[in-house]
């Protein structure tokens, strides 16, 4: 009897972007909005599940077209950090579902003067992604 082994990893299904940005979230957004062409409104609050107290400013767009879901949310609380691995980053913007290019993303958002810095984090090497799901 020949026994199989598959290596399945579990995929990861969105892009996690760190936003360094001086100004407000709202201001980000409006900016955010003028540039990209988008609607980003704020919403509920994320609590992660995995930080009870915790609880992070959050704004929502959803690109019909493409079905594409975009979600900003602030790094700091008044009890900590989301993502304490990166404690210099304002903002994540995350991406999921949908069609998207990361690339022209990031291009786009550097045009924006409030943007003093945007990158891709590297999903591999964050410590956990359980903080950045958002289930709605």
């Amino acid at each position: 009897m020949k026994r199989y082994k598959f290596d399945e990893e579990d995929e990861i299904d969105f892009l996690i972007l760190g936003i360094n940005s001086h100004v407000r979230p709202y201001k980000l957004c409006w900016e955010i909005n003028k540039e990209l062409n988008t609607n980003f409104v704020k919403t509920q609050n994320h609590r992660p599940q995995n930080k009870s107290k915790q609880s992070f400013e959050r704004f929502r767009f959803k690109d019909e077209n493409t079905q594409t879901r975009y979600n900003i949310l602030t790094n700091r609380s008044s009890f900590g950090y989301l993502d304490s691995h990166n404690k210099s980053v304002n903002y994540f913007l995350i991406v999921q579902d949908g069609i998207y290019n990361s690339k022209k993303l990031i291009k786009s958002l550097s045009k924006i003067d409030d943007v003093l810095l945007v990158f891709e984090l590297n999903l591999s090497k964050i410590k956990s992604i359980t903080p950045f799901i958002i289930n709605d």
